[in-house]
């Protein structure tokens, strides 16, 4: 864990998505002498069955109550974590703070809104921490580390894929391709990569599998959208027939990396860090 904030005198929230990374993250804090309290906001099971934190459920609109309770549990810090689901806006009830940030982010990419929401946090007092500063040593590993050598075209299949990512960040748009033989069969969007994936295996050519790349882009927050892949990216990979996964070294997080490996080992998917 990074020594930069030490959590003397200071007190945390991780505002949960769904999946591993806030239990994780939780994991790492505790150990790391932070206190603090979960604010779930997608009904995160595994957190509620195994943690010793308050933890309070929001709704995602709920923006200034959420605000209000952070602010009488005395929080300094925030860490934002986790999947969630963009709800459909017709679904969503937002409080007085919620409507009127979303009248700012409305119409914004991601990074835009992303910016917005973060001016928002800080201008309440909190500190924002990335989710890598609790799990430092779960980032991808340099080079081959698991599954089958890399075959003889697999670097120039990633050196396309992550020329196109480059190109796509310059419009808010995915962490994540696939390609197969120098031909992109699909660039992630709304639906995240793990629907990425399920959506490339219908399109896949015979022979060598598909390979996933996956980076952040150019200039992206990492205290808000922090690329990450774990056991069930490698589960959906290999049951849409690909051959590897290749993700930016020291900038995509591998939720329980050791578990990763095992599983990337018995599936015979290769991992690569670039």
């Amino acid at each position: 864990m990074s020594s930069e904030i030490a959590p003397i005198n200071k007190k945390l929230a991780i505002i949960s998505g769904n999946g591993d990374l806030p239990y994780n993250i939780l994991e790492s804090a505790v150990s790391n002498g932070w206190n603090g309290v979960v604010i779930d906001i997608a009904d995160n099971q595994k957190l509620k069955s195994q943690s010793d934190w308050k933890i309070y459920d929001f709704k995602i609109g709920n923006i200034g109550k959420i605000f209000k309770k952070l602010h009488l549990e005395k929080i300094t810090h925030i860490v934002l974590c986790g999947g969630i689901s963009r709800p459909k806006l017709y679904e969503m009830k937002f409080d007085f703070k919620g409507l009127n940030i979303m009248s700012k982010i409305a119409f914004k990419g991601d990074d835009g809104a992303l910016k917005i929401l973060s001016e928002e946090i800080e201008n309440e007092g909190f500190n924002i921490i990335s989710a890598n500063h609790f799990l430092e040593k779960s980032f991808s590993p340099k080079g081959h580390f698991a599954g089958p050598k890399p075959f003889s075209t697999f670097q120039k299949e990633i050196n396309r894929g992550y020329g196109v990512l480059k190109s796509l960040s310059k419009s808010d748009v995915g962490q994540s391709v696939v390609i197969q033989n120098g031909l992109i069969l699909a660039v992630e969007a709304i639906e995240g990569t793990d629907e990425m994936i399920k959506r490339a295996g219908k399109f896949k050519f015979s022979g060598l599998g598909p390979i996933l790349v996956k980076a952040p882009k150019i200039n992206q927050d990492m205290r808000f959208d922090q690329p990450v892949i774990g056991e069930q990216t490698i589960e959906n990979a290999y049951k849409s027939g690909f051959s590897g996964i290749a993700c930016k070294h020291k900038n995509v997080l591998i939720i329980n990396l050791e578990k990763v490996i095992k599983l990337a080992e018995k599936r015979q998917i290769t991992l690569f860090g670039f």
